[in-house]
């Protein structure tokens, strides 16, 4: 996977997206960088350079020897593997508010995986020295990084053991779970609908499966009453009901 100019937008194509979406350039809403002083994240922010990536679009390949950390001003980004058979396997997604790159910038190694666009995005790319100067300065942003390699760390341990310790089909249902959760802002919620349904390709990305078994495992899992398709949209009739169901199977 490489850029193309129909993947990344040109400066022209930013200055509109921004407009129409109501975009502003700037830090602000970054976590990473929320403990800084307003004047250190304004100095930050005229470092960085802005792209937009438009959905589909590779923001970062695997193996490149570029050294910046990506800020996700807007959008959604997903960080990916693939196999060698080509079969794409997803370990994260990065949301408006977080940042991608940062431990190539800190070891000076190549990249190690890939980030593709979920959706258009607007990044800030700040230069590594810039990055690693203002790790050497600030103690609190070194502590805010450190946290938030943790937390990568921790999040890659949770995938790995979900994709070594869980069937294929289950890794699916955990995955719709996932995505049900995802799209709901109560955390009490009996009841999931996914407007749209996601496609087979998107959970079996997730599941590093294949469309096959995720067309099997939903129809298993609607024939047991788990799930019921409306329409265009996928809804899981019971959340606890498809909790137990991945507990026992994870147990099994």
């Amino acid at each position: 996977m490489s850029h193309s100019e129909d993947q990344q937008g040109s400066h022209q194509d930013l200055a509109n997206f921004c407009t129409r979406y109501k975009i502003d350039l700037q830090l602000s809403g970054v976590v990473l960088l929320r403990e800084l002083p307003d004047t250190t994240r304004r100095r930050i922010q005229s470092k960085c350079t802005w792209r937009l990536v438009h959905r589909g679009g590779t923001v970062l390949a695997q193996d490149d020897p570029t050294h910046e950390v990506l800020f996700i001003i807007h959008g959604t980004v997903r960080v990916v593997q693939f196999t060698q058979a080509g079969r794409e396997i997803a370990f994260a997604e990065v949301g408006t508010g977080g940042h991608v790159g940062e431990i190539a910038a800190i070891d000076g190694g190549r990249r190690s995986a890939y980030v593709v666009a979920e959706s258009d995005v607007v990044i800030g790319a700040l230069g590594q020295d810039d990055f690693l100067d203002l790790l050497r300065q600030n103690t609190d942003f070194a502590f805010s990084v450190m946290r938030s390699l943790t937390a990568t760390i921790r999040g890659i341990n949770k995938r790995v053991r979900d994709l070594t310790g869980l069937k294929a089909p289950d890794r699916v249902a955990l995955e719709v779970l996932k995505l049900g959760t995802q799209a709901t802002s109560s955390a009490n919620a009996t009841s999931i609908t996914l407007r749209p349904s996601p496609t087979a390709s998107e959970i079996a990305n997730k599941a590093a499966t294949t469309r096959e078994t995720v067309a099997r495992t939903l129809s298993q899992l609607i024939r047991q009453g788990l799930l019921k398709r409306v329409g265009p949209d996928l809804q899981i009739v019971s959340v606890a009901a498809l909790e137990d169901y991945i507990e026992r199977m994870s147990d099994g």
